[in-house]
């Protein structure tokens, strides 16, 4: 069974020697295998053309006058955009020791003049496979990087709404606190809860009661700042994170959301839906605990309800 592994036509090699009879056979020799020639007749072309040519294969000649092989083999793997592109030296039968630099600088292998033209292609083939097996590697590696990611972001997203869920939330808290305890910058909260949702279910359906949440939590992404943090903490309750925000600041925030939630009617199978919400509003000190912020804010969204909702309580700071 032929796999995609197989088929190396279209790769391409560079091929450096500065004998043109050289140059001419590997030319025809290769070229006959579909793969795309490049040439170059000295070490310093060679450095030229590699970084825009990127070639998947580079056969390099030790000998050649002013830059000879291995020099330039040295300064394409101290290259970080080609210290990767596998090196075959050309070289004479008697060159042993030059072969063993060669492999010192990073040479992959080597073959020896005068050319056995199988042998070439075989040793072509080889290295010309390996490349193409480590990139197909490091694509599956770099997808799997991306898809964890994905999910791991997924895993912080509500979704209903698109928004952090509450282990999302509680990461930012987390950020907000330790960015508070060290740098003395204190932060906001609210805490909001949609009023009288359990009778809208009742009344609409879960379907109509989602189409609230999921319009609430429009309204609250839409009136927050970039640097602000919107999500959902529960079924119908949302989070807004102020950072470096005092609490007189968040009171007026709170206030424009009020205003804004209160103004809005929802219209779901020709059925008016009045919209409002009760609100807790909290200043975290550097040395609060965000989870006390929260169950602050969670005592004066309460009170908020308590009073008749469609209002925000705050904390009190004497």
């Amino acid at each position: 069974m032929k796999t995609d592994n197989d088929d190396l036509s279209g790769m391409k090699i560079l091929l450096v020697d500065d004998i043109p009879l050289n140059i001419e056979i590997l030319f025809q020799t290769l070229k006959a295998r579909n793969y795309q020639i490049s040439m170059a007749n000295n070490g310093a072309k060679a450095l030229e053309l590699v970084p825009n040519l990127q070639p998947d294969l580079i056969l390099l000649d030790i000998m050649m006058p002013e830059m000879d092989g291995i020099e330039t083999c040295k300064r394409l793997k101290a290259d970080e955009s080609t210290r990767n592109i596998p090196v075959i030296f050309i070289t004479a039968k008697s060159e042993t020791e030059d072969i063993v630099k060669g492999f010192q600088v990073g040479g992959v292998d080597y073959i020896t003049k005068p050319f056995r033209l199988e042998e070439v292609l075989a040793r072509v083939e080889t290295h010309l496979r390996l490349r193409k097996t480590s990139r197909i590697k490091d694509n599956l590696i770099s997808e799997l990087r991306d898809t964890q990611e994905v999910l791991m972001n997924s895993a912080r997203l509500d979704l209903l709404t698109s928004l952090l869920n509450r282990p999302g939330l509680e990461d930012k808290l987390v950020q907000e606190q330790s960015k508070s305890q060290i740098m003395g910058k204190t932060f906001s909260m609210i805490l909001a809860d949609i009023d009288h949702i359990g009778e809208i279910n009742s009344k609409f359906g879960i379907n109509t009661g989602d189409q609230v949440i999921i319009r609430t939590a429009s309204i609250l992404t839409e009136s927050v700042a970039n640097h602000e943090w919107v999500g959902r903490w529960s079924s119908e309750e949302f989070l807004i994170l102020l950072p470096e925000t005092t609490l007189e600041e968040a009171k007026i925030q709170a206030e424009k959301i009020r205003s804004l939630i209160e103004k809005e009617s929802l219209n779901f199978n020709q059925n008016q839906i009045s919209l409002t919400l009760s609100m807790g509003v909290n200043h975290c000190l550097p040395d609060m605990k965000w989870d006390k912020c929260i169950a602050e804010a969670q005592e004066c969204m309460r009170q908020a309800k308590a009073l008749g909702r469609n209002r925000w309580v705050a904390v009190d700071r004497v």
